[in-house]
């Protein structure tokens, strides 16, 4: 049963949601790799979703793109374009291997969409477009039509899904009232939602065709998971506040004169962005031949990277080959995976800078169900987790500069 009442509370609750959505990347020339990787996952969910326009009724698509964000995004390991790339050219343009990736991606026997997708890709690599802030920003040029002309023989019935995309911005009923019954707790009829919509978009002073193209993004992204933002901010504070806790005690333990402060990422980044906690000293004293640890950065990936979480440990001065052993075997005999470690820079002297990586398993999705006692418990536990590795690799980079014997008896420090 929907309920067509949009009176000004339920169209301030809209309105509320619509500006708590993170914005898509508007343009080519990103500041940041992290940025660049972010639009090209971006660009992955979109092309999935365009390809399935030609199409399925909007149940079977929605089912299917539901079926990529769940399961098959995180297994195949789709996270970029080149990704996407690498898998249809892993299967023959046949039949068979069709039917294969149909039911790699969306679950179900579907080969007509994947000859559009693939189509798609091919067309994407002819003109270079790797990302989605390129993508959207040259649909709005001339050139996009001509390419279009141009390729039509080839493109043929995904050349219509291309141009409409362009022309109407992907003002995509489905997701817009997938996200209006989101946000108001209750299904509402088409009608009524677009009007709102259409108020709403008017009200933040946004062109319609760009909102929903944001929503239908998020809404696509959404679908991994019945994800709540505002809990995973909790989790990240929790978290925060646990390590603040954790290193005032072992700085305090230690009699260390070096004071570390925890920084905690904005709110707003916290809910999709690619964020999280930083733990650094607030003044040290690099000394020569010394190494030292000079950082712990826990972060999130991005929404539409899957919200992956890893641990980066950052130090200077040098590690030897002998020493890096030692400490990926002190890692596993405390029972956790040994760091990815690697130079970021090893320019001259002893200012060389290394960094430690673990890609943890979990992801920091906070399903609706998870209650806020469950959310806490998680934190401090990643929270405690995160400080034994950071106490870890203090303890075994400060024997770095001892005689090799004592790296030998580091499993018992």
């Amino acid at each position: 049963m929907t309920n067509d009442s949009l009176m000004p509370p339920p169209l301030e609750r809209l309105l509320t949601a619509l500006l708590e959505l993170p914005p898509l990347l508007p343009l080519p020339g990103l500041a940041s790799p992290h940025e660049a990787v972010d639009g090209a996952a971006q660009l992955v969910l979109e092309v999935v979703d365009m390809a399935l326009h030609t199409p399925p009724a909007q149940p079977q698509r929605m089912a299917a793109v539901r079926y990529f964000c769940k399961h098959a995004r995180h297994r195949l390991g789709l996270a970029s374009w080149r990704d996407l790339q690498g898998l249809l050219e892993q299967y023959p343009q046949s039949v068979e291997g069709d039917a294969e990736v149909a039911r790699l991606l969306w679950g179900v026997e579907a080969q007509e969409h994947v000859r559009a997708l693939r189509l798609l890709v091919w067309f994407m690599a002819a003109y270079d477009v790797t990302e989605l802030g390129q993508w959207h920003a040259w649909m709005g040029t001339t050139g996009f039509e001509e390419a279009l002309r141009e390729s039509l023989d080839t493109l043929g019935a995904v050349a219509v899904v291309l141009l409409w995309q362009a022309k109407s911005g992907r003002t995509d009923h489905a997701w817009v009232l997938r996200f209006a019954r989101r946000a108001l707790g209750h299904s509402v009829s088409e009608g009524p939602a677009m009007l709102a919509f259409r108020d709403a978009a008017e009200a933040m002073g946004v062109p319609q065709r760009v909102l929903a193209r944001q929503v239908a993004h998020w809404e696509r992204a959404a679908m991994g998971v019945d994800d709540v933002p505002g809990l995973r901010v909790l989790w990240w504070q929790c978290v925060a506040e646990a390590l603040q806790v954790h290193v005032a005690q072992e700085t305090s333990a230690a009699a260390s004169s070096d004071e570390w402060r925890v920084e905690l990422s904005p709110t707003s980044a916290l809910r999709y962005a690619e964020a999280g906690v930083v733990l650094e000293p607030q003044a040290r004293e690099l000394q020569a031949n010394s190494p030292v640890v000079t950082a712990l950065r826990l972060r999130q990936r991005s929404w539409a990277q899957g919200l992956g979480l890893w641990l980066e440990i950052q130090g200077e001065g040098r590690l030897s080959a002998m020493h890096q052993a030692a400490i990926a075997e002190r890692y596993e005999a405390a029972g956790h995976r040994a760091p990815q470690l690697r130079y970021a820079s090893a320019n001259g002297g002893y200012q060389a800078t290394w960094l430690a990586t673990w890609h943890w398993d979990e992801a920091v999705w906070v399903p609706r169900d998870m209650l806020a006692a469950d959310v806490k418990r998680w934190a401090l536990e990643t929270a405690l987790k995160a400080t034994e590795h950071w106490l870890l690799m203090c303890g075994m980079v400060a024997l770095a500069g001892k005689p090799q014997g004592a790296c030998c008896r580091a499993g018992g420090w």
